[in-house]
């Protein structure tokens, strides 16, 4: 690393019309502890972020906009957020904590206070295979380790009156921004060595493709829209949620997906609703799921890499809640034909249900 050069770039007065709260000094610091450990060969993956907010800038997909130290040390000179990301062949992995009573006990290493003053980033090397692995969970936070990325130190992200409010009085005068915890450096890790919390959802998700697979054994799409003529098998992104393909424009979640602000983190492309928090994509048909109360974000979602939601669409509760909903917001044309399954459940459950679709 070239200091002196880093160190004019850091003595440069920002332009006068430039007005930001980042800061490059922090932003150095981190960049140096992170290296103290880094394995032979590792070079961060930095790339500039919109100023004041989390998003990759809008003009260039970010795995193309690589920076170096010296780039991004002026990006944040100009206002500019960074982003550090945890690609697939590199040993980076990134334990974001969202809610740390949820974990209460990590591992010690090079640890980052994200903007909410609440929440951290713990940064690991490793070079265990199953550690390399994107863990969401529903609220506790995420497992950053495979093409996916957080807001570096020294990067500042405006929040909103609701966000500051549950800041403690101590700490809000460091509202927004993102800085060193400890002056560790990145401590190597192994799977068994994550928080139980993320465990136990890698686990579940394990559990879940398993069971996908062998449903996808069992029911297709073809033999359900065999049984019914329902509009409900056919009803995409757009008829549910009313957007269309922009790839590379994210947007705040709808807020029966996540019901908190955590900022943009959705976009739409292929005729899919992708969730970057939750790191999955939604059809018509499991965006509906969510919109209904069936499932949660992630539990109806399909995760980055897979090829089916964990839940049963042939439920016959499930078919049926789907349909009643879709019926009643006038997703489904007048007159539309209820599948045969969610009929026989309305018939039987008609002393508890009755009046759903009257």
């Amino acid at each position: 690393m070239d200091y002196k050069k880093i160190s004019n770039l850091l003595s440069v007065e920002r332009p006068e019309n430039v007005i930001c709260k980042t800061n490059p000094n922090e932003f150095l610091k981190f960049h140096s502890q992170l290296m103290r450990s880094a394995p032979p060969g590792y070079s961060p993956f930095y790339f500039p972020l919109e100023i004041g907010g989390k998003d990759p800038l809008a003009e260039i997909s970010f795995l193309k906009n690589r920076k170096t130290v010296e780039e991004s040390i002026r990006f944040l000179k100009f206002g500019y957020n960074v982003g550090i990301l945890a690609a697939p062949d590199d040993p980076l992995v990134i334990i974001d904590i969202d809610d740390p009573e949820q974990v209460p006990e990590i591992k010690p290493t090079l640890q980052v206070i994200s903007s909410k003053q609440i929440g951290t980033h713990n940064y690991y090397f490793t070079t265990d295979k199953a550690a390399k692995c994107n863990i969401p969970t529903e609220d506790a936070g995420e497992v950053r380790a495979s093409g996916y990325y957080v807001v570096a130190p020294g990067s500042f992200v405006t929040r909103s009156e609701k966000e500051i409010a549950r800041i403690p009085e101590e700490l809000k005068q460091y509202t927004g921004q993102y800085r060193l915890a400890n002056n560790l450096p990145a401590a190597n890790i192994v799977f068994d060595e994550f928080p139980p919390v993320y465990k136990d959802a890698a686990k579940k998700e394990a559990d879940a493709e398993e069971i996908k697979a062998i449903r996808r054994e069992k029911i297709t799409k073809k033999m359900i829209t065999n049984t019914c003529k329902s509009a409900l098998w056919d009803l995409s992104i757009y008829d549910v949620l009313g957007v269309r393909d922009n790839p590379g424009v994210r947007f705040p979640m709808p807020t029966e997906f996540h019901g908190s602000e955590t900022g943009k983190n959705a976009s739409v492309s292929k005729g899919t609703l992708h969730c970057w928090r939750h790191m999955c994509y939604h059809t018509g048909l499991t965006a509906l799921a969510v919109m209904a109360g069936v499932a949660t974000c992630s539990e109806a979602g399909i995760p980055h890499g897979s090829h089916g939601s964990s839940l049963d669409f042939s439920n016959p509760k499930i078919q049926f809640e789907l349909w009643a909903y879709a019926y009643q917001h006038g997703l489904l044309p007048k007159g539309d034909r209820i599948p045969s399954k969610a009929l026989r459940y309305y018939v039987e459950m008609k002393g508890i249900v009755g009046g759903v679709i009257a």
